[in-house]
């Protein structure tokens, strides 16, 4: 082994000092890029993973304005749907409602002997509660044409609810007195615990 290490010693004695310089050189510049190497593979890595982080932040990005254009769309539909619904529920003033009521009854052969519109009441049904317009009214005519009639005015004014119906005179000319109760101006029920302090 001694005698190993004097032969290395003495060639390396013998050789010229440029060319040891240029050994050590060149295996400087091998580690030198040997370590390059290694951090460029690495720093490739977490390249890749973060090239996967922003093709993903891309794609929910494109995907979120077709989702609130989605969105807007279907509120502005249930907005749509809430408008016709108030104003299925809409009638001005009680001179419309008794003016539908009687040409009704004129369109379906009967006799309006007379109309009295009753005070509006508060009725809950439900989550909502309605201004309530009685109108009573009395019809001279058939019964098939009684039912003509409350059909008729369904169609025309679907808020409306026949009640306490009495008919009397059967063998000659029947006479019906009829209450229409036309549910109007739907309001959420407030609970006692919502309402604001005031």
């Amino acid at each position: 082994m001694e005698r190993a290490i004097q032969q290395f010693r003495k060639r390396f004695a013998d050789t010229k000092p440029w060319i040891s310089v240029a050994i050590i050189v060149a295996v400087g510049l091998l580690v030198f890029f040997v370590a390059q190497g290694t951090l460029y593979w690495q720093a490739s890595g977490s390249n890749s993973s973060v090239q996967a982080e922003i093709d993903s932040l891309e794609k929910a990005i494109k995907q979120f304005p077709s989702g609130l254009e989605e969105q807007e769309a279907q509120l502005e539909a249930a907005n749509l749907r809430l408008e016709t619904l108030r104003l299925l529920f809409d009638y001005p003033a009680t001179d419309t409602l008794m003016s539908i009521v009687s040409d009704t009854a004129g369109a379906s052969g009967l006799d309006l002997v007379s109309m009295t519109a009753e005070d509006v009441v508060i009725v809950p049904k439900g989550e909502f509660q309605y201004r309530v317009r009685p109108i009573s009214v009395v019809l001279d005519g058939s019964t098939a044409d009684v039912r003509k009639f409350l059909a008729v005015l369904y169609n025309r004014a679907p808020v409306v609810v026949a009640s306490n119906a009495r008919m009397v005179n059967l063998d000659s000319t029947p006479s019906t007195q009829i209450q229409l109760r036309f549910y109007l101006s739907p309001e959420p029920v407030v609970d006692d615990d919502e309402q604001p302090p005031g």
